[in-house]
């Protein structure tokens, strides 16, 4: 099985090379090393290299051939990497069974520092952090009643407040000069920055948008026919249809895999104005990570029942 999916997948990325794909020639891969565990994700980079992720013993860090286990916050039962920003400064969630608690925390500086509550509400789950260290997400009682966006800023985290943003609209994401991506319930994607809100602009006929990332400016998105790449509110271009992309940087450089006709994926990058790059894989796989030192860190099919993971980088 695993084989046929190889040779399927080579067979398609030869046919697409002559419609706008570039070989893998650039690209180098190498593997990142197995933490142990299960249910092991990688979600985030420092952009210099380093990786943060989790699993089921808890919170994963990789820098060179290390990875180290953090474990999890005091009284939590559960923790779920976010973020990590330039300071290695990783963003998480937290859950405690006992108390059905839902908590957010910070690590740095080899422990997890809590995030404190917007007053009136006990939960948290936050959606992203800023290289400046600010703190995007939302709060609640019962979820069941709905939440509400909160901001905690990187010089005063211990007084978080709520954005006088309308109810329908959610926290996805923060860029580096603070604006936030936020997400319409049923609608479009908005950016919300002092205390004005403005919406995406989508195509004509594209009434919803499902917000993935903000970097520099530039956001990507889910739309009904295929994703796009906004390099203003109001200017977008497509991405290439044979491509699902998962994360960018702030250069537009964008990561994700080709689809194939097959259930196999090949691991993919693209910049704007430039053709998509296909990526040395010995199987099927897709990039999910891009940092801002331009590597991609993504998963392979292995023989074994988990991914494995691995960084490309150019040259």
């Amino acid at each position: 099985m695993k084989r046929t999916s190889m040779v399927l997948a080579a067979t398609v990325a030869a046919g697409l090379m002559s419609a706008g794909t570039a070989s893998a020639s650039d690209w180098t891969m190498s593997y990142l090393r197995p933490p142990g565990g299960d249910a092991i994700r990688v979600v985030a980079t420092d952009g210099a290299g380093s990786y943060a992720g989790h699993s089921d013993r808890g919170l994963l860090t990789w820098s060179g051939w290390m990875v180290r286990n953090h474990g999890f916050p005091a009284g939590y039962d559960t923790v779920e990497a976010v973020d990590e920003n330039t300071s290695k400064a990783i963003l998480t969630n937290g859950y405690a069974i006992s108390t059905r608690t839902k908590r957010s925390f910070v690590h740095q500086n080899g422990g997890f520092q809590l995030l404190e509550n917007v007053p009136g509400y006990a939960q948290t789950v936050v959606t992203g952090m800023n290289n400046r260290g600010d703190i995007v997400g939302d709060v609640f009682n019962d979820p069941r009643y709905g939440s509400r966006a909160a901001f905690w800023p990187a010089g005063d985290r211990a007084h978080p407040v709520l954005l006088d943003s309308p109810p329908l609209l959610s926290p996805v994401d923060i860029d580096h000069d603070g604006t936030i991506l936020m997400q319409e319930q049923g609608g479009g994607a908005w950016l919300w920055k002092d205390g004005v809100a403005r919406q995406l602009a989508l195509p004509e006929g594209v009434r919803e948008a499902r917000a993935i990332a903000i970097r520099d400016g530039k956001v990507l998105a889910d739309l009904q026919g295929g994703q796009r790449l906004w390099t203003a509110p109001d200017t977008s271009i497509p991405v290439p249809e044979t491509m699902t992309v998962t994360a960018l940087n702030g250069s537009g450089l964008l990561a994700g895999c080709l689809r194939t006709m097959g259930t196999a994926t090949i691991p993919a990058a693209w910049t704007p104005g430039g053709p998509v790059e296909t990526l040395p894989a010995p199987s099927s796989g897709c990039g999910a990570i891009v940092g801002d030192n331009g590597e991609i860190m993504g998963t392979l099919q292995d023989d074994d029942y988990f991914d494995k993971l691995v960084v490309w980088r150019r040259g």
